[in-house]
């Protein structure tokens, strides 16, 4: 079984003012959060996605990590999760296609999965990843 990694490295919390923090701070009600799975329709179509939504609006977005046995997900997910997969995307295909969004899109981007893919991963390779998408996750 992997060992988790100590409390204090990769779920450090740090005080600081975050897209999501600001967020709330200046808008009050009226927030829109998208979800959609990274892959899903096709493999390249995450940072598309992501400008598109920006474009109309939407004040955040979770990202999902596919993962190929998703049943705490509804069928929709699940789906789109088994397509993304079978189109290619990992999360290195993932962090590829975010490496310069922040160039084009502003607002909060939160990735959102199983544990599983991120054990994967690797722990200590996720967060540094994360962290230059400059994405919550």
């Amino acid at each position: 079984m992997p060992r988790l990694p100590p409390s204090d490295s990769i779920f450090k919390i740090e005080f600081k003012m975050n897209r999501i923090t600001n967020l709330f701070q200046t808008q009050k009600d009226g927030i829109l959060s998208v979800y959609f799975t990274a892959g899903y329709p096709n493999l390249n179509d995450t940072a598309s996605i992501l400008k598109a939504l920006q474009a109309k609006g939407i004040h955040m977005v979770e990202v999902g990590i596919p993962f190929s046995d998703p049943m705490a997900d509804g069928p929709v997910i699940q789906e789109a999760s088994t397509a993304a997969l079978r189109n290619g995307m990992s999360l290195h295909v993932l962090f590829e296609q975010l490496e310069d969004i922040r160039q084009d899109v502003h607002i909060p981007i939160i990735l959102m999965g199983y544990l599983n893919p991120i054990m994967q991963y690797g722990f200590e390779s996720y967060r540094p990843e994360v962290l230059r998408a400059r994405a919550i996750g």
